[in-house]
């Protein structure tokens, strides 16, 4: 099939290839070497971070209706709508199959896999996947593909977590700014978030989380109405995106003098977070990483209050590959980055959390987003 008469290096770009485009077309050799393991003759790209992450676009993930990869090409079906941008920043060797409608897309990618016998996929839902299903074609699910090469990251990538860690330093000082007594957890939100886009966020990584006293006890607090108050602990979970690349960490502060269970609890937290990022090695798995938190704060009696994981992975999303929990069996790899972050929850009473993300090394973590000594986060 040909497709549309759009080159890889396309009107805009110049005749000079972008510093970064060595990174997604190496992404497409490495995939390729796969799919001939696999003996698969081509592979499917529905999943719009997978789409981002092989052709360096993030609006191709966002407004494609699929990335088909063979041995020797690679074909982007999407709507005329946005050919024009995702054609300006495409960094690999692409081609665009431009409709009108996002349906004639769907249709001009169906006759296209026809051609095939037997492809691979990452994600899809059942109706696409029937819609597809047409000739001979037997399609079959292979999500640990793009998968495995986005869990360990490259240069490129390293460097956009980098920048999107550094600005979430701002993000974090500017609620030390205004962290007091009578402002409301929304409003601490608000200025988290301001501070984030102003250092050069693409967007956040998630909705901001803020949550105070009691509330503090919900893993995921949302931000509310309800103003702080001394004596409070407050639960603060910022995350700040880069080139479509993200990073996460949390902070647990303590409004004036904090009780005694408090401080015991914050102080377990910090240890078990200390030795998660001591113990952590390549080729260790997902659940052999958690248990070394889980078994610590076990011995200092909050271990029933761990009610998560220890960390997930991050990258073009905020949670993927690899996941640290007790029944994980991913293998953290050297170049991986994953958050950590140990966590206590007493309901009604108070929660404690702290998490930094980590790039893995050969000799261990190195912290991405900074690295808590504090014994107290006292304000």
């Amino acid at each position: 099939m040909k497709p549309k008469a759009y080159s890889s290096w396309r009107r805009g770009l110049g005749g000079k290839k972008p510093l970064e485009s060595r990174f997604p077309t190496e992404r497409l050799r490495k995939l390729r070497e796969a799919l001939e393991g696999l003996k698969l003759e081509g592979y499917l790209v529905f999943h719009p971070a997978n789409i981002h992450y092989f052709t360096g676009s993030q609006q191709a993930g966002e407004l494609s209706q699929a990335l088909l990869i063979t041995p020797d090409s690679a074909i982007l079906f999407l709507p005329e709508m946005g050919a024009y941008q995702v054609s300006r920043e495409l960094k690999a060797k692409v081609d665009l199959e431009v409709s009108r409608v996002g349906e004639e897309a769907l249709t001009r990618l169906r006759k296209a896999v026809q051609a095939f016998k037997l492809l691979g996929f990452d994600d899809a839902s059942q109706a696409r996947l029937t819609k597809l299903r047409v000739g001979g074609v037997k399609l079959k699910a292979h999500p640990e593909i793009a998968e495995g090469l986005r869990m360990v990251k490259d240069e490129g990538e390293i460097r956009a977590m980098r920048k999107a860690a550094s600005i979430l330093k701002r993000g974090f000082r500017a609620v030390l700014n205004v962290l007091k007594p009578g402002i409301r957890e929304f409003e601490v939100a608000a200025e988290a978030e301001y501070a984030l886009r102003m250092g050069g966020s693409d967007f956040y990584a998630f909705p901001s989380l803020v949550a105070s006293g009691g509330r503090s006890a919900y893993p995921h607090g949302p931000p509310t109405s309800r103003k702080l108050r001394r004596g409070d602990v407050v639960v603060v979970d910022l995350g700040a995106r880069f080139s479509g690349y993200c990073v996460d960490a949390t902070r647990t502060f303590l409004i004036g003098e904090a009780k005694p269970t408090v401080l015991k609890a914050y102080q377990a937290v910090l240890e078990a977070y200390k030795m998660a990022a001591g113990r952590v090695r390549p080729g260790m798995s997902g659940s052999e990483a958690d248990e070394y938190a889980r078994r610590l704060l076990q011995a200092r009696g909050f271990g029933e209050a761990f009610t998560h994981g220890l960390g997930h992975g991050v990258g073009l999303e905020v949670h993927e590959a690899p996941r640290l929990s007790p029944s994980s069996r991913d293998l953290l790899k050297a170049g991986s980055t994953f958050t950590l972050e140990p966590g206590v929850y007493l309901p009604g009473r108070f929660g404690i959390r702290v998490e930094d993300t980590f790039l893995l090394a050969e000799d261990g973590v190195k912290p991405l987003t900074g690295w808590v000594e504090k014994e107290t986060l006292l304000v």
